[in-house]
């Protein structure tokens, strides 16, 4: 009985981490993402990306938007342009919490496209989503 209550709670112990370090990467996320979206709101450059499908937010939305950020943004030279380059807070973040739901996943369909604005306007949204959703 003893060993059963003690494994039972280091299973407890050793999900706590995870579930809360999601919580953090998110809500770190949202913020960058916040903070990129006023500051594209004025941004009369018009860069195209995938539309992605949010399908409830899972964890491929996630993974799509990681790589078309890394594919079309990342590599753009110019101050405004310098929180996406792989090595800064949001693109990290977004990999890390990628690392723990979604290993790989199939490139966006590319048929439609958006403004970056609106892209990170509904990669926002999807954050807060899922950020606000309880474990």
């Amino acid at each position: 009985m003893k060993t059963i209550l003690l494994l039972a709670f280091a299973v407890l112990v050793s999900s706590t981490p995870v579930e809360n370090n999601d919580k953090k990467l998110l809500g770190e996320l949202i913020d960058e993402l916040f903070r990129e979206v006023k500051r594209f709101s004025n941004n009369t450059k018009e860069i195209f990306l995938a539309e992605l499908k949010m399908n409830g937010c899972k964890g491929e939305f996630f993974c799509q938007a990681e790589h078309e950020l890394k594919e079309k943004v990342s590599g753009l030279s110019g101050a405004k342009f310098e929180h996406f380059r792989t090595d800064k807070k949001l693109m990290r973040n977004l990999k890390e919490y990628n690392k723990h739901h979604m290993k790989t996943c199939k490139p966006a369909d590319k048929d439609q496209e958006i403004l970056l604005l609106v892209f990170l306007e509904k990669l926002l949204t999807c954050a807060k989503r899922v950020y606000s959703q309880p474990k």
